[in-house]
């Protein structure tokens, strides 16, 4: 967290503000926990599978929304729609069709 949500201090990784002492443990937690799920929206990206990474994301987003997940999230659902878009079978050369 860059800054105390309370009154805006900049933050130091700890877990009150040093300025208002608001405890930041839970939305640090918060935090984190967005950060773990767009990490497996990536490795869900990098093992092909857009769907499961679609959802990560999309549950990333709502704990925290980041510029990174957001545009992550936009190539997940593109490579999505290109899957689905993309014939099962290929039709080889040489399959009784004459040119």
């Amino acid at each position: 967290m860059e800054r105390c949500p309370n009154c805006h201090a900049r933050g130091e990784d700890a877990a009150s503000c040093r300025r208002c002492g608001m405890d930041l443990t839970k939305l640090t937690a918060v935090e984190q926990a967005a950060e773990r799920l767009t990490a497996l929206g990536i490795a869900h990206l990098a093992t092909g599978d857009p769907a499961t990474a679609s959802n990560r994301l999309t549950r990333a987003l709502g704990l925290h929304r980041t510029p990174l997940t957001e545009r992550l999230l936009g190539f997940a659902e593109q490579l999505r729609k290109d899957h689905l878009s993309v014939p099962d079978t290929v039709e080889q050369p040489g399959n009784g069709v004459r040119s």
